[in-house]
């Protein structure tokens, strides 16, 4: 007999998904259906077409992965709500809301307080509070998490790049979670460093594309730029979505109208400079970008707002997974050779770039050569360095 109180939704990656009358009412709400309207990846699909997954799968799919490791109902619906509170164009939008608004889009307290979601968790028996926490913790974020294990298989679904492929049934039954940490037996090294190394290729290949990072950036330069002016009022980025910021764009009066065109038409920045942290000559961690745009522009004779600088972040311990050996963790490094060459790879492959029109590469290129005492004479390509 049918069980009527399942619905079955047909995802793209892990085929039908059953969900929950509970789950469905979350689903059907205001602030969760604003996730179809987000894109995943941002601007990716100006590299690779098909790039244009939502949040809303996403989501479910995260709910899904979740449920391979839980049937506690307040993990799930965190599982399932981590992702409601991302601004347009998901994390192109992310560093405006932590300098504007002060939190991340993990934070969703307001949301969930000011929204028929709240009534429904209530309504079966789950804690409101508990349920925004539980998105901060295993497993829905951490070193090894639902979250990411769909994302990556998700994003080389829809990007067509096969560096993402996950062994995920090996992976799942090699994982535990014990209500407060997940980690990886010690049969699942070999699926963890099949995760890593998807993860790492997905990284340089698609997260951090130059393109998709000048993309990023203009966008970022374009809406700061209307909250400066008062056009945007940055509390509305976590209740608008992709289309509503567009609209906002092209509906300004000054340069947000400029940049929205050059995303049309794909008429990009180009890459100044494009530097590895060992041939920069000054310490990376206190430069301030805005200042350094200011300065750039100054010397060249141009606007500010016509020069980028991306100084992207990195975090060493997503490859610190624990691994239960011999009754105790250890890292995931310690076992495996491969984990921390991939370590060391994904930090080599760290660029800082320097972004402006096309017509005025040359002259930022050697300012900002300058400006951040970049070496060009090692036994890299210049190539490699800088886009020539």
């Amino acid at each position: 007999m049918r069980d009527l109180d399942v619905k079955n939704i047909h995802d793209s990656v892990h085929g039908t998904i059953r969900l929950e009358d509970w789950m469905v009412e979350i689903i059907d709400t205001p602030e969760f259906q604003r996730l179809r309207r987000i894109k995943q990846l941002g601007f990716a699909d100006l590299v690779y077409p098909g790039a244009n997954h939502t949040r809303f799968e996403h989501s479910i799919g995260t709910l899904y992965v979740a449920k391979m490791l839980t049937d506690d109902a307040e993990i799930l619906a965190s599982a399932l709500l981590h992702d409601i509170g991302h601004a347009p164009f998901s994390h192109s939008g992310e560093g405006i809301v932590r300098k504007y608004l002060g939190k991340e889009h993990e934070d969703v307290r307001d949301i969930l307080m000011n929204s028929r979601i709240r009534e429904i968790l209530e309504e079966n028996g789950m804690d409101w509070k508990n349920v925004a926490r539980g998105i901060l913790k295993p497993p829905v974020s951490s070193v090894i998490d639902v979250d990411r294990i769909d994302y990556l298989m998700r994003d080389s679904h829809y990007t067509g790049v096969a560096y993402g492929i996950v062994d995920f049934d090996r992976l799942i039954k090699t994982l535990d979670f014990d209500g407060e940490n997940v980690y990886v037996s010690i049969k699942g090294v070999r699926a963890i460093e099949s995760l890593l190394i998807s993860r790492y290729l997905m990284y340089s290949a698609v997260y951090h594309h130059h393109v998709c990072r000048i993309a990023k950036k203009m966008f970022e330069k374009a809406v700061e730029w209307m909250i400066s002016e008062n056009e945007l009022d940055p509390r509305r980025l976590v209740e608008m979505d992709d289309h509503d910021i567009i609209s906002a764009m092209r509906n300004s009066c000054g340069f947000p109208k400029e940049i929205v065109s050059r995303l049309d038409s794909r008429r990009l920045y180009k890459r100044a400079v494009y530097a590895p942290k060992q041939d920069i000559g000054i310490n990376i961690e206190k430069i301030d970008t805005k200042r350094a745009e200011r300065e750039i522009a100054e010397v060249v004779g141009l606007d500010e707002h016509e020069i980028i600088v991306d100084v992207p972040g990195y975090r060493s311990e997503e490859y610190d997974i624990p691994v239960y050996v011999n009754g105790e963790f250890v890292s995931v490094e310690e076992i495996s050779p491969l984990v921390r060459a991939l370590k060391n790879a994904h930090m080599q492959n760290w660029r800082m770039g320097v972004y402006c029109p096309a017509e005025h590469v040359d002259s930022v290129r050697k300012t900002s050569i300058d400006y951040f005492d970049i070496n060009t004479s090692t036994q890299q390509k210049l190539s490699d360095i800088l886009d020539l």
